[in-house]
């Protein structure tokens, strides 16, 4: 119908009638922005006490296990009795395994969760890779590995997530001793580039099979065929390393051959020093019993 056609009435009835259609939009829009709102408001307190959550489990689990390796240690320092040092050395090695098992189930969650943070400080590859030995210490006892580490860097002031770092490396070696057979030798390398830091880990066991190469860093999976296995786990280690990878922009290549070798080369982005963003310095978090330092 044309305006000429409507009469006042019916134009003042039509103008009335758009007026209240708009009104009920912006009133629409109002309750609609008013339910993102409050959305919104619930998911940043979803984040947060899902934070909260994480570093409330991550103390409730690291402060008894830190007790009980430290126990178990006292044990076998203090006593000469051999059943004292038997069950000594039994809690230390499972409360390292636990520690380790745990440590990576957390990093799990963290990332499925979304609350994994870069803490960045001046680290030290020495220490961390004496407290991974430390970590590691029964299994390479226990297959008598022998570990030949190479460490070349510019005597430069390196800035890294510490503890990322070190789950990846213990993630790393930890797998290498796992699968590689008795009396052989598992080889890590740590380069610093002019902008990068460089790991390679090589063991000489059974290798992985071409067609498992994609699936071995999904969460649960364990591609080997197990026979040289000594150590439990959850098939966590792989995915972790590479989402931890991921996370600090990365990047990890797999090379393999059957029954021959398996290496990882991990690349990660050096960081520059930003008192904003460090955490601390490298503290070293277990004590050594040989304070000399040497692999």
């Amino acid at each position: 119908m044309s305006l000429e056609n409507i009469s006042n009435n019916e134009l003042l009835e039509e103008i009335k009638s758009r007026f209240e259609q708009r009104d009920a939009t912006i009133n629409d829009s109002k309750q609609m922005l008013k339910k993102l709102e409050d959305m919104n408001k619930k998911l940043s307190q979803a984040e947060a006490n899902r934070s909260k959550f994480m570093s409330i489990i991550k103390n409730e689990f690291n402060n008894p296990l830190f007790s009980m390796i430290s126990l178990s240690k006292s044990l076998l320092k203090s006593s000469r009795d051999d059943k004292i040092q038997m069950i000594g050395n039994s809690l230390y090695e499972e409360s390292l395994t636990l520690n380790f098992q745990i440590k990576n189930i957390i990093t799990a969650a963290e990332i499925e969760s979304g609350t994994l943070d870069l803490q960045l400080s001046k680290v030290n590859f020495t220490d961390i890779v004496l407290q991974v030995k430390e970590e590691l210490q029964f299994p390479i006892k226990n297959k008598n590995i022998n570990m030949e580490i190479n460490i070349l860097n510019n005597n430069d002031d390196v800035y890294l997530d510490r503890e990322k770092f070190y789950l990846i490396l213990i993630n790393l070696i930890s797998n290498a001793v796992e699968y590689s057979p008795k009396d052989s030798t598992v080889i890590l390398d740590i380069f610093e580039e002019v902008d990068d830091i460089k790991v390679i880990v090589k063991d000489f066991g059974e290798g992985i099979e071409d067609s498992q190469k994609e699936n071995i860093f999904k969460r649960f999976v364990q591609a080997h065929s197990g026979l040289n296995r000594i150590q439990r786990g959850q098939g966590l280690g792989l995915s972790v390393i590479k989402d931890l990878v991921d996370f600090n922009d990365g990047q990890i290549k797999l090379d393999s051959k059957i029954n021959e070798y398996t290496l990882f080369e991990i690349v990660l982005p050096k960081h520059e020093s930003n008192e904003d963003s460090l955490f601390g310095d490298d503290d070293f978090m277990f004590d050594m019993d040989d304070d000399s330092g040497e692999f």
